[in-house]
């Protein structure tokens, strides 16, 4: 060993001299430094808040010299305006940036995405943990998601891992830092935190922002004060999608900026498609058709005929031929004549040319014909442009002038579109795109007669948007919207093509956004009907996107393509409206108010036959007071009540197939249970937490809320979910932070309404394995189906919740809930949720047939007998008693089944006995009847003696009835009818019998 570390002391020693020598050799091999190898740089910040400017020499360059002497800088907070920079190396002053430059002053700008700026960092954490579905295995790769720089933005892909953007910046005075992004995906969470090295407070609203969601294609500016010092700044998104497969919609940021950091001692270049003058805080677009490098001061135009840029561009493209997708119809708004016709346009921005040999040419407009009638309940006047609603207590069909409603009828008021010149009352459209010039016009949408379709010219990535504002229902049942649609879209799972959809979507003050309906691909023209509930004014939006963000920004992707992808809405109606007009009058079986009918009473239609009210069944309920006929009542699910046929409910009473009673009684009310726990590697715990109610009384709300209070905003309130059962993100505080509270967001509902209480275990047995929970004992389970109309881009039918009780005897209170082993976040595909409630609350009430009776023994004459209750039913005061004594009996001493043996016994010797006797008399009947055949036929023989009668003689005489002789006759035995034969032969015959003769043979006389 010491000759082993003699060597390695040896071979250092060797290795330190040969660097020595190398360092010297270079250094030798340098010149001396001159006055123009120095350049002068700041020294840090001392004690007074001043610094010093040195002379340094540029490294590896030259060695020696004689540098300039220090002498003193700037103050620590000094910083030029906008648009200039301080002169470090000359005067110490400030200077205009020149021309195809920019700069802030004392700030900094991130706008361009091409690529990660200088000074970001990225990270991508997985979760650790439980996983939320049911393959644990799966090593979920974090790697592809994380912040993807986009050009004109820089996009996370977060899916289910946590992306973190990161950036520092040394701030010589107090500032602040804004930035613009783009949050419409409630399946994740952004969250935006501020690290300074003089104070960092988890609970501080300067430092912790949780930005408030936007529209598709809506960009919103959150700003936030920083302090001086180092400030760390991190913009993360946590993806919690519950859904395995969802495709989470990314966050977008397009624009930092981060004022007081310190001087800015150069400008920085214009990118590419931008241009500045001299002293410019911000670089300008260049306009469409021309084009510009990074560090222009102007930008070249494009040859007009035959290229062609979009805003922004660094280089021009060839125009291609024009094609019939190029342009398209529309129809012109009536004119003073009620004339109209049908022209076209080019998509704007007119990309392709006319002048090459097979393009297309822009066809010529029609002839002029006389306008489509108004929509239902309007008119038009005076052969005026658009047509105007009737007034109240009047009516058209939309071809005739509105008129007053007849006597004791009422106008139904309602929103019906089916003619599109012009955009009607209550509608506008509008295009949202990530991108800056992705919409060439604010509107998306254009009228074309007899439909309304998706209009043509934006980008790839626009949201194309279709917005109805119903100002309210006439009544809290709220009305039924239906529309009639289709489209072309190619629905092709290829990243190299193109994906696009439609989302009908509902916004209410109480529910906030809803997807309702998702369709994608070709969807041939259908009918589509939603019921809104509610009286509230409400919003809907139909959107249309022709692909998504990845595909539109993803590599060699094409930002605008003029295709065949357009959606076509023919007609939009809106029942039971407070706005809108009347297209008929309805007769008023109760009388008029206002300007409408009385309605009926709750629960109560009106008979088309009579026009009268009458009562709908029990336990129905109606959607409307002004609903006709019996088919109206709508009937409750199995195991629910309704007492004023506005809503089915639980009253907690229950009643399963075989008759079993249960009382849910103690188990109504609020309940909440959280789901599994989730971490980020850096630490970040989340969780789930499902509020619900299973049922109650006629005057319980039966509803629960999840908050959320994250967002801030003046519409946070409306952000809240109220429902049956709703789920909530919460991020509690830190360990050893009991002054924070803790965060809750993400509100959805998991079920709006209670669809019904059943005992169908075996249905669930499948979904119970699957999930891994135990099956055992699972025939008395009640099931509390809760559905949400509601859908979303991941459950377009909506989600669902199963809450089982599980009667379980052995718990305490009200037992426990679980969540299924296998999906411990109460989901394993996202949609369908499922709680096992275990409690003795949910086992049936005993009755006579469950309990165990045991007899005891017999003494002085009585016995005592025992009920002893089963383990899965409850014991009430209706119940069989405890014990009871009786009188003791015969047999009371006997077990049980010895009785049972002995009385079995009995029954079989009797049978057996009945049968025995049967058989006898029917075998002794059969005897005589033969005997009597028998002697008659002995009686009447003519042949010889010993000898039968011929087969055509009869044993009976004609006409005699066989029946006739049923009577007790003595049989003589063999040896009397014997010696008579002889005394007949011997001729000494009875007198006493006249019946008795013999005749002799001639053979017999002979031989006398």
């Amino acid at each position: 060993m010491a000759i082993c570390k003699s060597l390695i002391h040896l071979v250092s020693a060797l290795f330190l001299c040969l660097l020595l020598n190398t360092q010297r050799s270079t250094a030798d091999d340098l010149p001396t430094c001159q006055p123009n190898d120095f350049h002068y740089e700041y020294t840090e910040c001392d004690s007074s808040d001043g610094r010093w400017r040195v002379s340094v020499p540029k490294p590896n360059v030259c060695v020696g010299g004689a540098p300039n002497p220090p002498v003193r800088g700037k103050s620590c907070d000094f910083q030029c305006r906008s648009g200039q920079f301080l002169d470090v190396q000359g005067d110490q002053d400030c200077h205009n940036c020149p021309a195809g430059t920019y700069s802030l002053g004392g700030g900094v700008r991130f706008n361009s995405w091409g690529t990660l700026p200088k000074g970001f960092e990225l990270k991508a954490e997985k979760f650790e943990g439980v996983s939320f579905f049911r393959s644990k295995q799966e090593d979920h790769n974090c790697s592809l998601a994380g912040w993807k720089p986009r050009g004109d933005f820089i996009a996370s892909y977060a899916d289910r891992c946590a992306a973190s953007l990161i950036y520092s910046a040394s701030l010589v005075k107090a500032g602040k830092v804004s930035f613009e992004y783009q949050y419409s995906d409630d399946s994740s969470v952004f969250h935006f935190v501020v690290d300074n090295n003089k104070c960092l407070s988890y609970g501080d609203t300067g430092t912790t922002k949780w930005p408030q969601g936007t529209q598709d294609g809506e960009w919103r500016t959150l700003t936030v004060d920083l302090k001086s010092g180092t400030n760390i700044m991190s913009w993360k998104v946590i993806g919690l999608s519950i859904h395995k497969d969802a495709q989470l919609k990314p966050v977008l940021i397009r624009k930092i900026e981060i004022e007081g950091v310190a001087y800015s001692s150069d400008c920085a270049k214009c990118p590419n498609g931008t241009f500045s003058e001299e002293g410019a805080p911000k670089c300008k677009q260049c306009p469409k058709n021309t084009f510009s490098l990074a560090g222009s001061k102007e930008c070249e135009i494009c040859d007009p005929d035959t290229e062609y840029s979009d805003e922004g561009s660094a280089m021009c493209i060839n125009r291609p031929a024009c094609k019939e997708t190029d342009f398209f119809e529309l129809s012109t708004a009536c004119d003073k004549d009620g004339k109209t016709q049908k022209m076209y346009k080019w998509v704007e921005p007119r990309l392709c040319r006319t002048d090459i040999e097979g393009s297309s040419q822009l066809p010529i407009a029609s002839k002029k014909e006389p306008c489509p009638p108004c929509n239902p309940g309007m008119q038009r006047l005076n052969n005026s442009q658009n047509c105007t609603f009737c007034h109240p207590n009047e009516y058209s069909d939309g071809t005739l002038p509105c008129q007053k409603c007849p006597v004791s009828t009422a106008p139904r008021n309602e929103i019906a579109y089916q003619w599109w010149n012009v955009l009607p009352p209550y509608v506008s459209t509008s295009c949202n795109s990530m991108h800056e010039r992705g919409c060439v016009t604010k509107s998306g949408w254009q009228p074309s007669g007899d439909h309304i379709h998706t209009d043509k010219g934006h980008s790839n990535d626009a949201f194309l948007t279709l917005i109805v504002k119903v100002p309210g229902f006439q009544t809290s049942e709220g009305g039924i919207v239906t529309f009639v649609f289709e489209m072309d879209c190619d629905d092709v799972k290829n990243e190299n093509d193109t994906k696009c959809a439609l989302f009908f979507t509902v916004e209410s003050s109480k529910v906030g956004i809803a997807i309702v309906k998702q369709w994608g691909g070709k969807a041939p023209k259908q009918k589509f009907v939603h019921h809104v509930k509610g009286s509230r004014a409400v919003t809907l939006t139909w959107t249309f996107q022709k692909s998504g963000w990845i595909d539109s920004y993803g590599k060699d992707k094409a930002l605008f393509s003029h295709g065949t992808e357009t959606v076509k809405i023919y007609s939009i109606n809106v029942t039971n409206t407070l706005g809108g007009a009347a297209s008929v009058c309805e007769p008023c079986p109760i009388g008029i108010q206002g300007d409408g009918c009385i309605p009926c009473d709750d629960g109560h239609y009106i008979d088309s036959n009579t026009s009268t009210c009458q009562p709908c069944p029990p336990n129905t309920i109606l959607t409307s007071n002004r609903a006709y006929d019996k088919e109206s009542c709508i009937p409750c699910g199995e195991g629910l009540v309704s007492l004023d046929h506005k809503r089915c409910y639980s009253n907690c009473a229950y009643r399963d197939s075989n008759g079993r009673k249960y009382d849910f009684s103690a188990l109504a009310g609020f309940h909440s249970v959280h789901g599994a726990n989730l971490f980020t590697s850096s630490g970040t715990h989340y969780f789930h937490v499902f509020n619900f109610t299973l049922c109650g009384d006629h005057d319980s709300d039966n509803t629960v809320q999840c908050v959320n209070n994250i967002t801030v905003g003046k519409d946070r309130r409306e952000q809240d979910v109220t429902s049956s059962v709703c789920r909530a993100t919460i991020i509690p505080p830190r360990v050893g932070h009991m002054g924070e509270r803790p965060l809750s967001g993400q509100p959805n509902s998991l079920g709006d309404i209670l669809a019904n209480v059943t005992s169908n275990h075996s249905a669930l047995i499948d979904k119970m394995t699957e999930e891994g929970f135990s099956v055992d004992d699972t025939e008395m389970c009640v099931n509390f189906l809760f559905t949400s109309d509601t859908g979303t881009s991941s459950c377009p039918h909506g989600r669902s919740t199963t809450i089982t009780l599980h009667c379980d005897a052995t718990t305490t209170g009200n037992g426990s809930i679980e969540l299924p082993p296998k999906c411990p976040d109460g989901t394993c595909d996202g949609c369908n949720f499922h709680l096992l409630w275990r409690t003795r609350e949910a086992c049936p009430f005993c009755s006579d047939d469950d309990y165990e009776v045991v007899k005891g023994e017999c003494v002085n004459g009585k016995q005592i007998i025992h009920y002893y209750p089963p383990k899965h039913c409850l014991v009430t005061s209706n119940s069989q008693p405890e014990q009871k004594t009786v009188k003791c009996s015969l047999l009371s001493g006997l077990p049980k089944e010895f009785l049972i043996a002995i009385v079995c016994g009995i029954a079989v010797i009797v049978f057996g006995a009945t049968i025995l006797i049967f058989t006898l008399c029917y075998c002794w009947n059969r005897n005589r009847k033969l005997e009597y055949k028998y002697m008659k036929l002995v009686a009447n023989s003519t042949t010889k003696d010993g000898e039968l009668p011929a087969a055509e003689t009869c044993g009976m005489d004609e006409g005699e009835e066989e029946d006739q002789f049923d009577a007790v006759h003595f049989k003589e035995s063999k040896g009397k009818k014997f010696l008579k034969k002889l005394k007949a032969m011997a001729g000494k015959g009875d007198d006493d019998n006249p019946f008795e003769s013999i005749q002799l043979t001639e053979k017999s006389s002979s031989s006398v």
